[in-house]
């Protein structure tokens, strides 16, 4: 599979910064372990699911974030490491364009039992010499807003744009923006974590235009959420 992992990333695209040992080492491993890594919106993914699985996705909570990356590490370190405190779903590790990673990653086991020992086993683990790196439970959010949206915007108008913008949409809710005045506050909520945060990549960069309003776009937290259900519009689900 080091011809698909090469067509993904082409030699012109690593940075000289790149330790090159490290990156023979990576194309190495995916020719000798046949794993296949797809790179896809500024991550680059194995699993999700894994091959030969069957059944429904893990249960919320069976996710690690992986923090203090060094940025030369890939994943022919990382998934052994973490495969073996059991087995993995989905293994996400977020690029720069230039072949480094960003410094974190996430890893999805199959159950939650096995997320706690990874967490357990794995944070402050010495992936190289002077660099622990930082394992925690994954918040896994779902939800964004986007605000300033035009008070003569309607949900089932809203509704069929961000579905062709954004794949995994389960349902929105407009309110009065606490934020705006005469603008609106859409509540936008995804069916897992990589749906929202592909949605908020491509909604940040520009991909949605609505009657020429500048919106914001951002992650749905606590404090917005409260804001928000003091004027509650009911919400709109998708089918």
């Amino acid at each position: 599979m080091s011809g698909m992992l090469e067509t993904q990333i082409p030699s012109q695209m690593w940075s000289e910064k790149i330790n090159q040992d490290n990156k023979a080492a990576l194309l190495a491993w995916v020719k000798e372990t046949g794993i296949q890594l797809v790179q896809i919106n500024g991550q680059r993914k194995y699993g999700g699911p894994p091959p030969g699985w069957a059944g429904y996705a893990p249960p919320s909570g069976s996710e690690v974030f992986i923090g203090k990356i060094p940025q030369d590490i890939y994943e022919d370190k990382l998934i052994p490491l973490f495969q073996s405190v059991g087995r993995l779903y989905e293994f996400r590790l977020m690029m720069t364009f230039s072949g480094l990673n960003r410094g974190f990653a996430y890893a999805k086991y199959m159950n939650r039992r096995n997320a706690q020992e990874a967490i357990a086993l794995l944070n402050n683990f010495e992936i190289q010499s002077g660099s622990p790196i930082l394992v925690i439970r994954s918040t896994e959010k779902c939800e964004l807003c986007i605000d300033g949206l035009a008070l003569s915007l309607k949900e089932c108008h809203l509704l069929p744009m961000l579905q062709e913008l954004t794949p995994g949409l389960q349902s929105i809710s407009l309110h009065a923006s606490p934020f705006r005045k005469k603008r609106q506050l859409a509540e936008v909520k995804y069916t897992s974590h990589q749906a929202a945060a592909i949605a908020k990549k491509n909604l940040v960069e520009g991909s949605l235009c609505l009657c020429g309003d500048q919106i914001e776009v951002a992650w749905l937290t606590p404090i917005i959420k409260q804001e928000l259900h003091n004027v509650s519009v009911p919400g709109y689900p998708v089918m």
